[in-house]
């Protein structure tokens, strides 16, 4: 079985920019999770995870009028950091090892080739970069995908976090990093295929 969007949403941060994109090169953009219709995507197929800049109204409190003929202005909008999904009607030909829960070597194929990723292990909060997907060891593999998002890809020399912030004119995902957190048990409160995800404690 695939992954279907209804399915990685689930794992989706909530409070961080989204951006679904098609085949066809359209695109929505969503400020968070919660801003997506509950059905909206759902039998969709996942056909990539990554990070990209993409466009945001500068007002997000006022809704966007019909546009058909008008030329929007760039002052009008700013570029921000987003989780980028790529959705198909047509699932990639990937066999998938396990259908009840999601691991790690599930979602894997699927994501950015690069560049920087923190996987975090959820049971001591340790984490680990790296700077390509292939660098990822196969060690993760059978771990449970407990969650995924996105962050400051920051130096672990650099101690004074504000200040390094403050110098960055723009920010961008190249100044990010994804986020993959890993557990040693499935989650409880993911339901796949009509089933809730019991954790093995």
């Amino acid at each position: 079985m695939a992954i279907q969007f209804k399915e990685l949403r689930k794992y989706l941060e909530r409070n961080i920019r989204l951006s679904i994109c098609f085949e066809d090169g359209h695109y929505h953009d969503y400020l968070m999770i919660s801003d997506i219709p509950a059905e909206k995507y759902n039998d969709l197929y996942i056909y990539g995870v990554g990070m990209a800049d993409v466009e945001f109204s500068k007002d997000i409190y006022i809704s966007q009028k019909d546009l058909d003929g008008v030329i929007v202005s760039i002052n009008d909008d700013t570029i921000e950091p987003a989780i980028e999904i790529v959705l198909h009607e047509n699932s990639r030909e990937i066999e998938r090892k396990a259908e009840d829960v999601l691991l790690f070597k599930d979602i894997k194929p699927y994501l950015q080739i690069g560049r920087n990723f923190a996987v975090v292990n959820r049971e001591d909060w340790s984490y680990r970069l790296y700077e390509y997907r292939n660098e990822i060891p196969a060690s993760y593999d059978d771990m449970f995908v407990y969650g995924i998002g996105m962050e400051d890809n920051l130096e672990e020399s650099d101690k004074n976090i504000a200040k390094v912030l403050e110098k960055r004119k723009f920010d961008s995902c190249l100044n990010k990093r994804m986020v993959i957190v890993l557990s040693n048990t499935a989650r409880t409160d993911i339901e796949i295929n009509g089933k809730t995800i019991y954790g093995i404690f």
